[in-house]
């Protein structure tokens, strides 16, 4: 979902800079050191934990906590796109903190036919999904529902899947139409 908010997003974006006008503000990315820290910790755990049982056993919580701290680190951004991913990080944040890693609905992989998801999950090798059962907690905000797409294969996402892809709409198409614009404001055509 977030691919084709991007490619939509710019297309809008192109859109409003070709009748010389901007979508909302520039996004800035100053306030974002707090997402990209979360971002690194993320990243630097993911990497480790095949190779560190100590990671291996505590990366659910450090999953968790990075993507909180990516989170409130987008709700400090000062643009709504930024806002409305880091609503989404958050609630996909607080879904894997319960439960160990995002829950994923195993009758909504086989709807979408992805059965090597389903074995990978169900069988223990990813560190960040785990499948949903009777003792998933807040169920309804894990990846549980079908997004059938005309770029991509269809995918199960969850609420905060979609609060990502529209920030992330909005975000695009903001940024698109203020650099676009700009650049065809030489002084020459003045």
């Amino acid at each position: 979902m977030t691919k084709e908010a991007i490619i939509l997003g710019m297309m809008l974006g192109l859109i409003f800079s070709w009748k010389n006008k901007v979508f909302l503000s520039l996004p800035t990315f100053k306030n974002l050191i707090i997402a990209g820290i979360g971002a690194c910790i993320f990243i630097l755990s993911l990497k480790m934990a095949p190779k560190s049982p100590m990671i291996l056993t505590i990366f659910p919580t450090v999953h968790g906590i990075a993507l909180v701290i990516i989170g409130f680190g987008l709700l400090l951004g000062k643009h709504i796109g930024y806002r409305l991913a880091g609503i989404g990080v958050l609630l996909n944040s607080i879904v894997v903190l319960l439960n160990g890693g995002m829950p994923v609905e195993s009758s909504c992989l086989v709807k979408i036919g992805d059965v090597r998801a389903l074995n990978l999950i169900s069988t223990g090798k990813t560190l960040t999904h785990v499948l949903a059962n009777e003792e998933t907690q807040l169920r309804f905000l894990c990846d549980r529902f079908i997004f059938y797409s005309p770029i991509t294969s269809a995918r199960v996402m969850s609420v905060g899947d979609g609060f990502i892809a529209v920030g992330m709409f909005i975000f695009v198409t903001s940024a698109v139409s203020y650099v676009f614009r700009r650049a065809n404001l030489n002084e020459m055509d003045q």
